[in-house]
C-alpha cells in the first residue's frame, strides 16, 4: 500500500511537469516568513504500551506551551523550486489549569517538525494562476514523557521520517479590484517511510503589502498515523490544527 501511494504521487508529479504552457518566469525569487501557529492537538499517544487520549484546542493548551516558533521559506529560480517549513513546540500539561488537564495523568512533549521539498512550477488554466508540484521529506522529532496516575511515568523519543508530495496553488483573488491578494494553500500527503500516513492541509491567503513585504493568514492541519516497532508498544495518531498568521519578506 505504501509503495502504491508513492507511485501514484510520482505519476501525478510527472503529469504536472508536462502541463506548463505559459511564458517562462525568469530569475530568482525568495520568501522568508516567520509565523505563529495557534495549534490545538487531538488524538492519542501510546508510550511503552500505555495509551493516553486527548482533544485540546489552542485555548486549552495556551498555558501548557512553554516555547513555540515557526518559519516558512521558498527559493525559486525560473520554474524550479525549493520549499521548506519548520515548527517547534515545547508543552507541559502540568502547567494547565486543573480543570483542563488530561484526565488520568499528564503529558510533556517537545516536538520539532521539519519539511523540505523540491519541484517545478506549472501554469493553471487562468491568467496568473500557477501550481507548485513538489516532492520531499518530512521529519518529526518528538520527545514524550507520559505520566499516568497510579501507574508511573513513561518516556519515549521518536524520529519519524517520511516522503511527502505537495501541491501549492497560487490563485489571484479579485485581481481587478485587489492588487496582490492570492489564495496560496499547501496540500500534502505522504507514506512509505516510518508512518502509515502523513498529511498536510494548509489553506491560506497571501497579501503583498509592498513589493518586499507579504502577510499570510489561514489555517493549518498536520496529521500523523504512526506505529513503532514491537507491535503496538509505541503508537501515535495525532493531528495538530489551528490558525496561522505571519508577515514575511519577499524579493
Amino acid at each position: 500500500m505504501k509503495a502504491k501511494t508513492v507511485g501514484m504521487m510520482t505519476a501525478v508529479l510527472l503529469v504536472g511537469l508536462s502541463s506548463g504552457y505559459a511564458a517562462e518566469p525568469e530569475g530568482w525569487k525568495f520568501e522568508v516568513t516567520p509565523y505563529a501557529w495557534l495549534a490545538g492537538m487531538e488524538g492519542d499517544v501510546t508510550v511503552n504500551g500505555h495509551k493516553a487520549e486527548f482533544d485540546k484546542s489552542f485555548t486549552d493548551l495556551i498555558d501548557a506551551v512553554g516555547m513555540a516558533g515557526s518559519l516558512l521559506g521558498t527559493v525559486q529560480y525560473d520554474r524550479y523550486l525549493l520549499w521548506g517549513q519548520v515548527d517547534y513546540f515545547s508543552m507541559s500539561t502540568d502547567n494547565m489549569d486543573a480543570d483542563s488537564q488530561p484526565k488520568g495523568g499528564s503529558l510533556d512533549t517537545k516536538m520539532l517538525l521539519g519539511e523540505v521539498a523540491a519541484g517545478y512550477q506549472v501554469d493553471g488554466w487562468m491568467e496568473g494562476q500557477t501550481f507548485d508540484l513538489l516532492v520531499g521529506v518530512r521529519e518529526l522529532h518528538m520527545e514524550t514523557d507520559l505520566t499516568i496516575n497510579h501507574k508511573g511515568s513513561f518516556s519515549k523519543d521518536n524520529d519519524i521520517v517520511d516522503p511527502i508530495f505537495l501541491v501549492r496553488p497560487s490563485i489571484p483573488i479579485f485581481p481587478s479590484k485587489i492588487n496582490g491578494l492570492r489564495f496560496n494553500p499547501t496540500l500534502g500527503i505522504g507514506a512509505g517511510g516510518d508512518s502509515d500516513l502523513v498529511y498536510e492541509l494548509q489553506p491560506q491567503f497571501q497579501y503583498q503589502i509592498t513589493p518586499n513585504i507579504a502577510a499570510r493568514l489561514g489555517y493549518r492541519r498536520v496529521g500523523y498515523k504512526f506505529k513503532g516497532n514491537h507491535n503496538s508498544d509505541n503508537e501515535m495518531n495525532i493531528a495538530l490544527a489551528g490558525v496561522i498568521a505571519g508577515i514575511g519578506v519577499t524579493f
